[in-house]
């Protein structure tokens, strides 16, 4: 029976009550329990997916008491589905006694309960549906071995993947039927050196490549992707508290893998996740929700950029442009004299970029499509186009953007391009190379032969007709097109992602308005894509790393 995926990640594992004790400055501890936090491994990796944008459902067991009230309401209220969740009378839940170190902010944890001791191997039978029904399954070692044993013998079967913490490390020490069945295991240097009887980490990530994950604190995590042992270093903050850091990434990989992100991008990602919930106490309280993270690892990257301060003004201000659109029903349009269109949300989100701007530089400059179409590029001036694709967006496609470029000392300092029923944001800092939703954009070299090319026009569909007809006819051998396909597409925040992403191999333009170009060519450009101008018409410009489709266009 095919299931369709309703879930994009389900959690099995145990919750707990955390008492958590933080060492006072004589090294002693308080008698009671300075916070209380509802935690546990699988309700802090169902958390942390949750907050990261995952759909998830938690199968779990929780003693219905105080205690167990407490666990429920704070998943619900992090908008975990509970439904997988036994809510049983005469168990005692599981609480934890976390004592925080002074000085190097690691914990040591004595645990209490029993409530995950009675997990049973009913409770997946019972629930095989919701694991059916989800991409990308995560687990621990924590409840009996046997119940263990038969969720990864089921999901083997079934052809589903599953994230595996050893945080009972010795349960899989020796086990190679069980580290077969997974598909990643992310684990610490104790966890490791127990399962695997060794410190060499180096060594044992490349017995398992794209499967071990190991996590080394101050060292970063280091996992081998069957070509190359890959070391991500730590990102360097301020440690106050590492309890639930591991959980965090735990959690924020499953969401990043069950859309489809490659391994390296979601740790990446992931590793920012962790670094954010070590500055806040208790396991659950910083794990980062979605647009927290984006602006934390936006803001992180370019912290020694000269323009750090302006770069996150503009992304902010983008994305608040779109809850603005968002946000007003009433759509007016009138034509321009160029008769293209322009809406009233086009005037107003100008406004507001341009205004929001002013009050913290009022004396920088701009250029917008708008209301200062012929303003001057000069030093420190803001070039921003409110609604890229306005006839797109009126007709209510997904094919029209928000975008903003930066300009001084001669050249372009960052862009930023927000697509925002898509979900997209891509941005670029002069030297600190392009992004896309914080995933690094690299499309130096394209390799693919021409008939696996698509090659892209935009600009107005008249505009320089006779320069395009030729290139046209540049990549036709005796009527026969050299390339697989061609697109058409007016609105330029859709023409520079395409190419940025490697949707298409190479880009045709023909706009010079500076709203419309200044963008997507820093995007492209910190992306590593060539822009060339095409000399046959000296109006038209390639953007490609193909070195076939410039050998056809230009020589």
């Amino acid at each position: 029976m095919d299931y369709e995926k309703k879930y994009d990640v389900c959690v099995f594992g145990g919750c707990a009550l955390d008492q958590t004790y933080f060492q006072n400055e004589d090294g002693s501890f308080n008698e009671t329990p300075d916070a209380l936090y509802p935690g546990g491994k699988g309700a802090n990796q169902a958390v942390a997916a949750a907050r990261a944008g995952a759909n998830v459902v938690f199968i779990s067991k929780v003693g219905k008491d105080d205690i167990g009230k407490i666990i429920m309401d704070n998943l619900v209220y992090n908008r975990v589905d509970t439904k997988g969740i036994d809510y049983v009378e005469g168990i005692e839940n599981d609480y934890s006694d976390i004592y925080i170190d002074l000085t190097d902010k690691d914990n040591e944890i004595i645990r209490h309960g029993n409530c995950i001791d009675s997990f049973s191997i009913d409770m997946i039978k019972k629930n095989k549906d919701l694991i059916l029904n989800s991409t990308i399954i995560v687990c621990q070692l924590k409840c009996p071995i046997e119940v263990t044993e038969y969720l990864l013998d089921f999901c083997n079967k079934n052809n589903k993947k599953v994230i595996l913490t050893p945080c009972r490390p010795l349960k899989l020490k020796g086990r190679q039927d069980l580290i077969d069945k997974v598909s990643f295991i992310t684990c610490n240097r104790t966890e490791c050196e127990t399962v695997f009887g060794t410190d060499n980490y180096e060594k044992c990530v490349k017995k398992y490549p794209n499967k071990l994950i190991v996590t080394l604190g101050a060292d970063g995590l280091i996992y081998y992707d069957g070509k190359k042992v890959i070391r991500l270093p730590r990102v360097s903050v301020e440690v106050l508290d590492t309890t639930g850091a591991g959980d965090t990434l735990a959690g924020n990989l499953a969401y990043q893998l069950s859309q489809g992100t490659n391994l390296l991008h979601a740790l990446r990602r992931s590793m920012y996740a962790s670094t954010m919930k070590i500055q806040k106490k208790s396991a659950q309280a910083g794990m980062p929700y979605k647009n927290e993270l984006d602006e934390f690892m936006e803001r992180y990257r370019n912290k020694e950029f000269e323009y750090k301060d302006e770069f996150n003004l503009a992304c902010n201000l983008v994305r608040n442009s779109f809850f603005r659109i968002k946000s007003n029903k009433n759509l007016f349009i009138e034509v321009k004299e160029d008769k293209s269109l322009v809406t009233n949300m086009d005037v107003d989100t100008e406004k507001y970029i341009v205004s929001e701007i002013k009050k913290k530089y009022p004396k920088d400059n701009f250029i917008t499509e708008e209301s200062i179409p012929n303003g001057k590029l000069t030093d420190r001036t803001w070039v921003i186009d409110a609604i890229d694709g306005t006839t797109q967006f009126i007709n209510g496609s997904d094919e029209w953007g928000i975008q903003l470029a930066f300009y001084d000392k001669g050249s372009t300092k960052f862009a930023v391009i927000y697509i925002p029923v898509r979900g997209e944001f891509y941005y670029a800092c002069e030297g600190k190379g392009a992004f896309f939703n914080n995933n690094k954009l690299f499309r130096d070299k394209d390799t693919r032969p021409l008939k696996q090319c698509i090659v892209e026009f935009s600009g107005s569909i008249e505009k320089e007709i006779g320069s395009k007809i030729n290139a046209y006819i540049k990549l036709h051998d005796k009527g026969e097109r050299l390339v697989a396909d061609f697109k058409y597409i007016n609105t330029s925040c859709i023409a520079f992602t395409d190419v940025a992403k490697g949707i298409v191999s190479a880009l045709i333009l023909s706009s010079k308005k500076l709203w419309n170009v200044m963008p997507g060519m820093l995007i492209c450009r910190e992306a590593g894509i060539n822009i060339y101008p095409m000399d046959f018409s000296k109006r038209l410009t390639l953007i490609t790393s193909n070195k076939e489709i410039k050998k056809q266009l230009i020589g």
